[in-house]
């Protein structure tokens, strides 16, 4: 049985969202120029936006309408889910503070390197988010 075309298309569009991410990563590298900075910021606002379209078109009205039958769901499935669901509000919640952080004080100090220590972490919880969801979309016709 194939996989739904709409469960495929999120899935693809979550993992170039974590590529762009990933593709920020080495500009990171050379921090200490503003250009860099730059761009890994706005690679991280263009991740962060597109994530966000899927999350309010696709996935909030899916877990609306399928709540039922997540309730329903094996105890390791359902625990799979509402893994998801957590760390997928959490990693969105800390990529838009990060991204006010840093357009609010872009001009000035760049405080965005006073939380660059917990940016790995929250991409860490976002590579999670997302494998969490590819098995919820893999598995469910298993």
């Amino acid at each position: 049985m194939p996989l739904d075309f709409t469960g495929n298309v999120t899935l693809a569009l979550s993992v170039t969202s974590l590529f762009l991410l990933i593709l920020g990563l080495p500009l990171v590298a050379g921090i200490s120029n503003k250009k860099n900075l730059t761009r890994h910021g706005y690679l991280t606002i263009i991740a962060l936006t597109l994530q966000t379209i899927l999350v309010f078109v696709i996935m909030v009205p899916s877990l609306i309408v399928n709540m039922s039958h997540i309730l329903d769901l094996s105890m390791l499935s359902a625990l799979n889910t509402w893994i998801h669901i957590g760390l997928g509000v959490f990693a969105l919640g800390s990529g838009f503070a990060y991204v006010i952080l840093w357009l609010w004080f872009s001009r000035s100090k760049m405080r965005c390197f006073t939380v660059k220590k917990y940016m790995l972490p929250t991409f860490i919880i976002w590579i999670i988010a997302i494998v969490t969801g590819a098995l919820i979309h893999i598995l469910q016709f298993f």
